[in-house]
C-alpha cells in the first residue's frame, strides 16, 4: 500500500528557488534584492548613551513597556528622577556596575527598537497566516518579542540549529514575497504597453513600480526580521545577573 504526505502549501513551494522559475533574470533579481535592502533596511542607530544626563526621556518612555521591568525601573529613576547611580545601587542593594550595566542594556534595547516597525499579533497572523506554516509563524513571532533563537528552541522543543534555519529561511520567503508583488505590477506595466495605452497611464503604472517595494505588505516584516538577523540576536533576551538574584522590587532599602 502506497502513502501520500500531503505538503503544507509554504513549504512545498519554498523547496524551488527563483532562479528555477520560467523567465528567471539572474542580474535583474541581484538588482531586485539589491532594492529591498536599500530601500526596507532599517534606519542607522542612534548614537545613544546610557550615562548621558541630556538624554530625552520622553523618547524612551513609549518603548518602556517592551524591555525586561528592573530594566524599565532604573532608566525611569535615572533618565526621569534623575537619581544617581550610586543612589539606584543604594536602593536595590546592589553595585553601582550592575545599575550601570542595566542601563546601558536597556538603553541598547530601545535603541535597537526605536529603528523597527511595532508589529501587532492579529495583523501579523492576517497577513503572513496564510504564507506560512504553523511552526514559522511561530518562530517569526518569538523571534520578533525576543531575538533569542536559544530561548525560542526551549520554548518550542526545537534545536537551536533548526530555529535558526527556519528563520533565515522565512526571511528569505518574505523577501521573495515582495518580489512577487514587484512581478505583478511590472507584468500590468507591460501589457499596458502593449495594449498601447496612454503615456500619462503608462509613467502611472512606472511609478507604481518603483514604489512597490517601500508600499509594499511585507516590507515591515522584512524589516523586523532582517535587522534581528543583522547581528541583532539576543538584543531583547534579559540576561539574569548574579547581583539582582533575590532581589526583587520588594528587597529594596531605604536612601537616606
Amino acid at each position: 500500500m502506497s502513502h501520500i504526505l500531503i505538503q503544507d502549501p509554504s513549504n512545498l513551494s519554498s523547496r524551488y528557488s527563483m532562479k528555477d522559475r520560467l523567465g528567471y533574470d539572474s542580474d535583474a533579481d541581484q538588482e531586485l534584492d539589491e532594492l529591498i535592502e536599500s530601500q526596507l533596511a532599517p534606519d542607522p542607530e542612534e548614537d545613544l548613551k546610557a550615562d548621558s544626563h541630556t538624554l530625552d526621556f520622553a523618547s524612551l518612555s513609549p518603548y518602556l513597556d517592551r524591555i525586561p521591568p528592573r530594566e524599565s525601573d532604573l532608566i525611569r529613576l535615572y533618565h526621569h528622577d534623575k537619581m544617581k547611580q550610586e543612589q539606584i545601587a543604594k536602593l536595590f542593594r546592589i553595585t553601582q556596575a550592575a545599575v550601570s550595566y542595566r542601563l546601558h542594556r536597556g538603553i541598547k534595547r530601545i535603541q535597537f527598537l526605536r529603528t523597527i516597525p511595532e508589529l501587532e499579533d492579529e495583523t501579523f497572523n492576517l497577513e503572513l497566516g496564510s504564507k506560512f506554516c504553523s511552526q514559522d509563524l511561530e518562530i517569526l513571532w518569538r523571534m520578533y518579542e525576543t531575538t533569542c533563537q536559544s530561548e525560542i528552541a526551549k520554548q518550542m522543543k526545537l534545536t537551536q540549529g533548526r530555529v535558526r534555519h527556519r528563520f533565515f529561511r522565512a526571511l528569505q520567503k518574505i523577501k521573495d514575497l515582495i518580489k512577487g508583488e514587484v512581478a505583478e505590477k511590472q507584468i500590468q506595466l507591460q501589457m499596458m504597453k502593449k495594449l498601447g495605452r496612454p503615456e500619462e497611464s503608462i509613467q502611472q503604472a512606472e511609478q507604481e513600480v518603483e514604489n512597490t517595494i517601500e508600499n509594499s505588505r511585507y516590507g515591515k516584516y522584512w524589516t523586523v526580521f532582517f535587522a534581528i538577523s543583522d547581528k541583532h540576536f539576543n538584543i531583547l533576551h534579559e540576561v539574569s545577573l548574579p547581583q539582582f538574584r533575590d532581589r526583587g522590587d520588594a528587597a529594596v532599602m531605604p536612601i537616606e
